[in-house]
């Protein structure tokens, strides 16, 4: 039994001028298409970044041409074909697609677009989440957050930090001035914790004088503001 055509063989950042000439194997979200009758252009997108695949109409036959290009955005689908060089692309090269699959075809119509200049009100938004994380501005927050937190933590590592995980149910607040969030556990009362403070003590009890915890805490303050996080 012949092994399966893997789905990806790279992500859109990995390819590299090192692969002008040879084949590849991408897969992502089907950002947008551009068709102009005789060619057109997609941009798929992956974690990692865009990529263009260029259909031409004469190569791939007009049946098979107007099946890629009609395609729903936001349709998932895995392409393969040549790499070769082009400058008007946006990361300076392109796909020339000689197979694909459509691995999920997208609902039409969305119920927002993921990179339209039309933007969408709050509440279509947060009812459609999964497609607005997919915006790269909102995408782009969870990037850099993450980029931030590592370099955090280097640094206190690098000073001899201890980074620690402290219990998030707890039984007693450790903090008398804010509100806690009750919860029921096992059918004993418990509550959220709204500090690793009382924790943090106790291992400086044992010698470590040095800890952090990246990690939320809970208070149940409510307030008149959107900017005011219970988390």
């Amino acid at each position: 039994m012949d092994d399966p055509k893997p789905l990806r063989g790279k992500y859109c950042s990995d390819i590299t001028p090192d692969d002008f000439g040879t084949k590849a194997t991408v897969a992502g979200w089907l950002q947008d298409v551009r068709n102009l009758g005789g060619i057109a252009f997609l941009q798929l997108r992956d974690r990692t970044g865009v990529i263009q695949v260029t259909a031409i109409k004469k190569e791939l036959g007009a049946d098979t041409f107007r099946e890629l290009v009609d395609l729903p955005r936001e349709s998932v689908l895995s392409v393969t074909g040549p790499v070769q060089q082009n400058d008007q692309a946006r990361a300076g090269f392109e796909v020339l697609p000689e197979s694909w699959e459509v691995l999920s075809r997208a609902e039409v119509p969305l119920p927002l677009g993921v990179v339209d200049k039309v933007g969408a009100d709050l509440d279509t938004r947060l009812d459609n989440r999964f497609m607005d994380l997919r915006k790269p501005e909102i995408s782009a927050i969870f990037q850099l957050r993450a980029i931030l937190t590592e370099g955090l933590r280097k640094s206190l590592i690098d000073q001899g930090f201890v980074e620690v995980s402290t219990p998030k149910i707890v039984s007693a607040g450790a903090e008398g001035g804010a509100t806690l969030f009750k919860l029921e556990y096992f059918g004993k009362p418990a509550y959220l914790a709204q500090s690793p403070q009382l924790y943090k003590q106790h291992l400086m009890a044992t010698g470590l004088d040095r800890v952090f915890e990246v990690a939320p805490a809970f208070r149940a303050e409510p307030s008149d503001t959107i900017r005011h996080l219970a988390e």
